[in-house]
């Protein structure tokens, strides 16, 4: 009792509010530090999802201009004698005769869709240096919208090329490919894509 009654427990008492004050304080610091990383997350995938968005918006009218190319290849496939010991020698005689026209129409159209592919691009980058959850699976759909996109453009490309060797087997090969590029599998993969991102974004706002 001496040795406990000769004790500054002003000091002592001082001291214990100290060290709460320095753990209050660190867990503070700690939990302000995960709200700032959780808005820093949350900020980005709000912007790539108003992305995706614009994206998808943007290409209705060009699968549609797509959807009507392909008809118009049809209507011409009785036309071309010249070349009608070749397959779709429709898609021929159309490009042959619209093929400019179209091209610069779609061309106009991709703007838009290349415009959010960049922002989108970059968005995603910068998400997997911020190590978000799951974010491989946004990333899946992501570079699944990338590789449609690959598609659409190499048809708008395509159908501007009206003075093209169409016996040649490199731009025959060419040609049915692009022959096979099909509106309804693009308008649901598109589709596909966009609900499991929504999926993937939709766990991640669970969790605020």
């Amino acid at each position: 009792m001496e040795f406990l009654s000769k004790q500054n427990w002003g000091a002592i008492l001082q001291g214990i509010g100290a060290i709460w004050v320095a753990i209050v304080a660190t867990v503070a610091l700690t939990q302000w530090k995960k709200q700032i990383k959780l808005q820093q997350h949350l900020d980005l995938i709000n912007q790539l999802t108003d992305e995706i968005h614009k994206f998808m918006l943007a290409a209705s009218p060009v699968v549609n201009s797509i959807k009507y190319i392909k008809i118009g290849f049809k209507s011409f496939s009785s036309t071309n004698r010249k070349y009608k010991h070749i397959k779709h020698n429709g898609m021929i005689s159309f490009i042959e005769k619209h093929g400019n026209k179209q091209n610069e129409k779609m061309i106009k159209q991709i703007v838009p869709l290349k415009k959010s592919l960049s922002k989108i691009s970059s968005l995603s980058a910068k998400g997997q240096m911020y190590g978000i959850n799951n974010y491989a699976k946004a990333m899946l759909s992501i570079k699944k919208i990338e590789h449609i996109f690959g598609q659409i453009e190499a048809f708008t490309y395509f159908i501007g090329n009206t003075d093209l060797n169409w016996h040649h087997p490199d731009v025959q090969k060419t040609l049915f490919a692009i022959a096979e590029i099909d509106e309804e599998h693009i308008y649901q993969n598109l589709a596909e894509q966009n609900i499991e991102y929504l999926k993937f974004a939709k766990k991640l706002y669970r969790k605020i």
